[in-house]
């Protein structure tokens, strides 16, 4: 009998090296050899053919993409159509990426069938005997990983929080995958519970956080909202990126999609700035292995220094504006 490994995404072209690294990550996981993995890509557009060439290299059984214009901003059609797919597959397990939007599809999926749901996990562990599953997933402030077991339920899902595709160790298989572009017509725009009023679209972000090689990292020790500026003029010195920590959005200086650490995003640079930021574990166990850390903040017993490759006491600030300086020298007529 296989084993059914279900993976609903949602098509976005920045988010195919999450997937990828999703896909290579259960594959290495899930070790029986009767395990069938499906991918159901869920598009409002086509998708691009060097997505689907980078995809045929993963070892999964099936590709199948569904496109229709109402996979856009609203839930409903997603929760639709997965719960439709579940019903034909009737897979073991439906696991997926933990972006903020398919976290609240799933959930509302997994209702629906009375099973269990684990969110943000970072590991799976599966049993080849019993073909259970369980999931570690940070707790008390990412000082422990707590074991997530999902009992008696038809159907196990979760969500995962995986390093970008450079981290995961892959071979490329060649084997035959399966194709289907099929126009998902059975939908309704909208439940007839829910009434449109009014439709604001949230600001499009372009950070490639999650894909950056090099993360400029801000926290509080930056003091002002205006000071963010540097840490972006920095980023875009060294063709990286911008993250900062949890209190920063909390208190409005940029959005969530920004956010670093447990509840937020889980990166891997190669190198990775640390200004102004205290070192909390809950934003630590979001930075991944970076190969070099600086860490600049007046507190000589900030915790960041504990980890620090490299490590500065001074006003986060003015390190900043100083590295800008630097960097302009060095790169000039780069």
């Amino acid at each position: 009998m296989e084993h059914v490994i279900f993976v609903p995404a949602i098509y976005h072209v920045d988010e195919i090296s999450q997937l990828v690294s999703l896909l290579s990550f259960i594959d290495s996981r899930i070790a029986v050899k009767d395990k069938k993995i499906i991918l159901h890509l869920y598009s409002n557009r086509q998708v691009e053919n060097k997505d689907i060439n980078y995809l045929k290299t993963l070892p999964v059984s099936q590709i199948v993409i569904y496109e229709n214009d109402l996979f856009s901003d609203w839930e409903q059609p997603y929760i639709e159509a997965i719960t439709q797919h579940i019903n034909t597959i009737k897979p073991h397990a439906v696991i997926s990426t933990s972006s903020d939007f398919i976290k609240s599809v799933l959930a509302r999926v997994a209702a629906r069938f009375s099973c269990g749901f684990a969110v943000d996990c970072t590991d799976l562990i599966f049993d080849d005997s019993t073909h259970n599953y369980s999931f570690l997933k940070p707790a008390y402030a990412g000082n422990i990983n707590a074991k997530i077991s999902v009992k008696n339920s038809s159907i196990v899902f979760a969500t995962l929080k995986i390093k970008n595709v450079a981290e995961c160790s892959f071979e490329t298989v060649d084997s035959k995958v399966e194709i289907v572009s099929n126009l998902f017509e059975n939908l309704k725009p909208f439940s007839d519970r829910v009434k449109i009023i009014e439709k604001n679209l949230a600001e499009n972000i372009d950070n490639k956080l999650e894909s950056a090689k090099i993360v400029i990292g801000v926290g509080r020790g930056i003091k002002d909202k205006e000071n963010l500026k540097y840490a972006f003029e920095l980023a875009n010195l060294l063709n990286g990126a911008v993250g900062v920590t949890r209190p920063l959005v909390d208190m409005g200086w940029l959005d969530k999609e920004y956010q670093i650490g447990q509840s937020g995003k889980i990166v891997s640079p190669q190198i990775y700035f640390a200004f102004g930021i205290s070192g909390a574990a809950h934003h630590i166990c979001g930075i991944g292995n970076p190969k070099l850390i600086i860490a600049v903040n007046k507190n000589k017993d900030a915790q960041i220094f504990k980890i620090a490759h490299y490590g500065i006491v001074a006003d986060a600030t003015s390190i900043m504006k100083s590295f800008i300086k630097a960097f302009k020298s060095r790169l000039k007529g780069c």
